[in-house]
């Protein structure tokens, strides 16, 4: 179990997988029917292979890690490449992020087997048969820090020269620090480590661009006519604003830019 995933946890993630599949099942379904078994945390018996058709998304919000789907070849008479695979797995992507609450970026194929054993594995079966599975890596949970050593550290103040002991003991203790490193399932090696944001990169973004706002009463909305001229909050030759999904990011002017309106940044929002 990954490093701060408690059993209770655990349960949740696998419920929320299961209620995903659903989605995905119908994106992969193109002539075969494709349905999913229950999530476990035990590892499939299935062989991934050089002919196994593999995407891969990170996964950001209630779950966080990395999630592959692997096909197994012959799986699907119209999925036989991870470029494939990848287009279904796009449609699928939106349905399945709502379901696991989290933020799922855009699905890049992959190559190679994992080297560390996936946290929860829930099959793909076509007529009773597995022909594929779909992998969670989970990123280790922070775990708070909440020791105080404060307290014990006043009274160990007198026997400061007892002091260059501990340090001693301490070095052998320190080849074992590697073993936390190696907990992170978000670290696949055989297809190479999986950023987040590399992976985010390719999400679209709606951008409105705001002249200036203005409030009317619903009896004179009522009587608007064309060529009426509704007057803005925005003086002439005052800034406009770049809004990124409702967010103000930004500051600018609008331009012309081959016949088509564009705008120019003249300033960057910070949050400082």
């Amino acid at each position: 179990m990954t490093v701060g995933n408690n059993e209770g946890q655990m349960v949740l993630i696998m419920e929320q997988m299961r209620m995903a599949m659903s989605g995905l099942c119908d994106a992969l379904s193109v002539t075969s029917v494709v349905s999913s078994g229950d999530p476990s945390m035990e590892p499939l018996d299935i062989e991934i292979t050089s002919t196994t058709s593999l995407a891969v998304v990170s996964v950001e919000g209630s779950i966080n890690g990395n999630l592959m789907v692997a096909l197994l070849q012959g799986a699907s008479p119209d999925i036989t490449t991870s470029e494939g695979l990848v287009e279904e797995f796009a449609s699928a992507v939106d349905a399945m992020s709502q379901v696991l609450d989290s933020e799922i970026g855009a699905p890049s194929a992959a190559s190679g087997a994992p080297t560390v054993a996936p946290d929860v594995s829930v099959p793909l079966i076509v007529d009773g048969a597995v022909v594929g599975a779909v992998l969670l890596f989970l990123a280790p949970a922070a775990e708070p820090a909440s020791e105080e050593p404060a307290e014990p550290a006043e009274p160990e103040e007198p026997a400061a020269p007892a002091a260059p002991a501990a340090p001693a003991p301490a070095a052998p203790a320190a080849p074992a620090a590697p073993a936390a490193p190696t907990a992170p399932p978000a670290a696949l090696g055989g297809m190479g480590t999986i950023k987040q944001m590399d992976a985010l990169a390719g999400v679209m973004m709606e951008i409105t661009i705001e002249v200036g706002r203005t409030s009317l009463p619903i009896g004179q909305l009522l009587q608007l006519q064309p060529g009426q001229i509704v007057e803005l909050d925005r003086e002439v030759g005052s800034p406009l604003d770049m809004f990124i999904n409702g967010t103000l990011l930004a500051h600018g002017e609008i331009v012309v830019v081959d016949d088509q309106f564009g705008f120019r940044v003249t300033s960057v929002v910070t949050t400082d």
